[in-house]
């Protein structure tokens, strides 16, 4: 049995929430974001494993005069600085992504659209402009347009939107809240994590992932983000255990049922101490389980490729 992981990792800094003014979870000016992306690239590149990076379009500008053209509500993009990259890098960070590009591992460089819109709350045109916008950007700044979309805040966005950008492939999230309080609690902390098998439906591949970042532990903090405090009470070395034993299950199940596993989470999220010594471990895990032929590590783009190659397509009636 040889099972298919994906990682992917949302990079959205002050974009993620600029409509919501609540950004004590980053650091000041994104500095640790990018320390820990340093250190995740270096750590990638020695094991050679790719990561498909889900950035919001507008971070790949290095400056911009604050007043776009686009569709949008009157007030959206007042939280837009209006400046560069050097006065505001929460808001553009085009050196995170050259870092990105630039490195020997295979990583892809995903839209998570140009400003962060929720792609089922908006006009058609509205979505059009965006994803408009961010393949010109990609064309420039990555070289390439992209096939694959991660929607913010898993906001499945129409079909016809996406085959009209060239979008391939998209990340869509299945929640499993209703499972009951218990279960849910026990899901989150020790697993097991779902196990969703890609489709190709009406002509985009959709590969699923849970509501919650799944990469990082929702037990420990998350960027500046202290967790909820019936977790602080327990050992730090415990709760990063039960995150390993949780990402080297949920690799289990995907082996173990010749099946896929995806797993994501925010850059803020591994910005801190707490979080990155799982991921460092469990990076070298699935490496070494990778070498030794239980399991391949494909980015979005490849399981793209790889679905459409094997998987009948199902056509629904939206």
């Amino acid at each position: 049995m040889t099972g298919t992981v994906t990682l992917s990792m949302e990079v959205e800094l002050g974009w993620g929430v600029h409509d919501i003014a609540d950004d004590a979870h980053l650091s000041d000016d994104g500095v640790a974001e990018r320390a820990y992306l340093g250190r995740l690239l270096d750590r990638c590149d020695a094991l050679n494993v790719p990561i498909s990076f889900d950035v919001v379009g507008h971070l790949l500008e290095s400056d911009c005069d604050g007043d776009h053209d686009g569709p949008h509500a009157g007030d959206w993009f007042d939280a837009d600085p209006g400046t560069d990259a050097m006065a505001d890098p929460l808001f553009y960070a085009p050196d995170a992504v050259e870092a990105i590009r630039d490195r020997p591992t295979d990583h892809e460089i995903c839209t998570h659209t140009y400003s962060h819109v929720n792609c089922d709350d908006v006009s058609a045109a509205t979505l059009d402009w965006e994803l408009s916008r961010c393949q010109r950007l990609h064309r420039r700044r990555v070289g390439t347009e992209t096939v694959s979309i991660v929607p913010p805040r898993h906001h499945p966005p129409p079909r016809a939107a996406l085959l009209d950008a060239d979008i391939e492939v998209v990340r869509l999230s299945r929640d499993t809240s209703d499972r009951g309080q218990l279960s849910r609690l026990k899901e989150l902390v020790a697993g097991p994590h779902p196990t969703f098998e890609p489709r190709l439906v009406d002509g985009v591949v959709e590969t699923y992932c849970t509501t919650y970042p799944s990469l990082t532990a929702s037990t420990l903090p998350l960027g500046k983000q202290d967790p909820p405090a019936y977790f602080s009470s327990l050992p730090v070395a415990f709760r990063q255990r039960l995150q390993r034993a949780y990402l080297g299950r949920a690799v289990d199940a995907a082996v173990e049922s010749d099946g896929h596993c995806h797993l994501w989470s925010h850059l803020y999220d591994v910005a801190n101490e707490y979080q990155w010594p799982v991921i460092d471990g469990f990076l070298s895990e699935l490496a070494a389980r990778r070498d030794a032929g239980e399991v391949q590590v494909l980015t979005m783009a490849a399981l793209n490729d790889r679905v459409r190659g094997r998987a009948p397509e199902v056509t629904t009636s939206v």
